[in-house]
């Protein structure tokens, strides 16, 4: 029995194996967009984090010592100089009508005085009062225009006390924090609320030191975060590093950003001195076991094939990267067209048909599998 399987299953196999072949034969090929190898220039880079910051980030705090009456919600957005905490200010007015009723008996006691002075200077004159009398008078009217001026200081203290009460906005954004709570009763220097500037913000990125002259030239970085990505203008350089780290810091201008403070991101910093470089997009480097390797398209009366090279990965910045062939014979010049999408399945020497556009590849692989299906189907 075993030698009467045997033929069956082998003819079957070969029938398998044929019909394959011909589904291959039969199958498309596959369609790829590509550019053009170019020669750019290209700096060594390091990528480095960074943080969106607010240039204005406070905590607010009392300027007087009494009662928490009124406190903003967490979240409002107030504007500078809107009212943002108010302290129970009773016993402060109280204390201003006594430092109004002091100023008003100085300000009393010193006319007396004044018109007393001019009494004695008179009896002077006339040898009616002796000259110690006259000058204890001066005395005592020098004292009351000093005591005038203490009320006059403490009555403006209070007013200013007054004012500390209310509390306002040194600026507009949003708050984030009640450091203190309705009800509570705070002290002078006690922060209360923590407001920070949401408009104009900044990004803090910290680069080696030895970056420094390459961003002298720079006027703009490229940051990349879950957000999105964009150019961010150098907004300042502060040439001082840590003696550990030897990091500098970078402060990028993110008003065009709309990115929350605290967002972390990605951006890459020149510290090397640039070169010519051949140069292709990331998107064309297809890593595989055998190493990282790209596609190049080539014409002959064949028709369009590929061809894969094997090649070593040198300086990137932005979407580029430079490229050197691991094959002599493979040498990527300037002008050739790479593969940059539609290579995963690529192994070298396929028939491929150029896409002008993406949309065109993803347009191409939806009818070739609809046809696909429908063919199983039929069958």
């Amino acid at each position: 029995m075993k030698k009467l399987f045997r033929p069956l299953l082998l003819n079957l196999l070969v029938v398998v194996l044929a019909q394959n072949s011909a589904l291959a034969m039969e199958f498309p090929p596959a369609n790829v967009n590509v550019v053009s190898a170019k020669m750019t220039e290209l700096s060594p880079v390091v990528s480095v984090s960074g943080t969106v910051v607010s240039q204005n980030d406070s905590s607010i705090a009392a300027e007087i010592s009494g009662r928490l009456i009124s406190l903003s919600a967490i979240g409002t957005r107030v504007a500078q100089g809107d009212v943002i905490a108010l302290i129970d200010d009773k016993k402060i007015k109280i204390a201003l009508r006594e430092a109004q009723a002091n100023m008003l008996n100085s300000e009393a006691r010193l006319r007396f005085l004044k018109s007393e002075v001019v009494r004695k200077k008179q009896l002077f004159k006339q040898k009616l009062s002796p000259e110690s009398e006259l000058d204890e008078t001066i005395s005592e009217h020098d004292i009351a225009q000093g005591n005038v001026a203490v009320a006059q200081a403490r009555l403006d203290n209070i007013k200013q006390d007054l004012t500390y009460t209310t509390l306002k906005a040194p600026f507009s954004g949003i708050v984030t924090q009640r450091i203190a709570n309705l009800g509570e009763y705070v002290e002078n220097g006690t922060a209360i609320i923590r407001l920070v500037e949401i408009e104009n913000s900044e990004a803090s990125v910290f680069v080696p030191i030895v970056a420094f002259k390459f961003l002298q030239k720079a006027k703009q970085l490229l940051v990349e975060s879950p957000l999105g990505s964009g150019y961010a203008k150098i907004k300042a350089l502060v040439p001082v590093a840590d003696a550990r780290s030897h990091l500098m810091e970078v402060r990028l201008d993110m008003s065009t950003f709309d990115w929350p403070i605290g967002l972390n991101f990605k951006t890459q910093v020149a510290n090397g001195p640039s070169e010519m470089l051949l140069a292709v997009p990331r998107d064309a480097l297809v890593l595989r076991r055998g190493g990282t390797s790209v596609f190049r398209v080539n014409e002959s009366e064949k028709g369009i094939t590929t061809e894969r090279i094997t090649v070593t990965v040198g300086a990137g910045m932005g979407g580029l990267v430079a490229v050197t062939s691991n094959n002599y014979n493979k040498n990527i010049k300037t002008g050739d067209l790479i593969v940059i999408r539609g290579a995963e399945r690529l192994r070298g020497g396929e028939s491929v048909v150029i896409k002008k556009n993406n949309h065109e590849l993803v347009s191409h692989f939806s009818q070739t599998e609809k046809a696909a299906d429908d063919k199983g189907n039929q069958q």
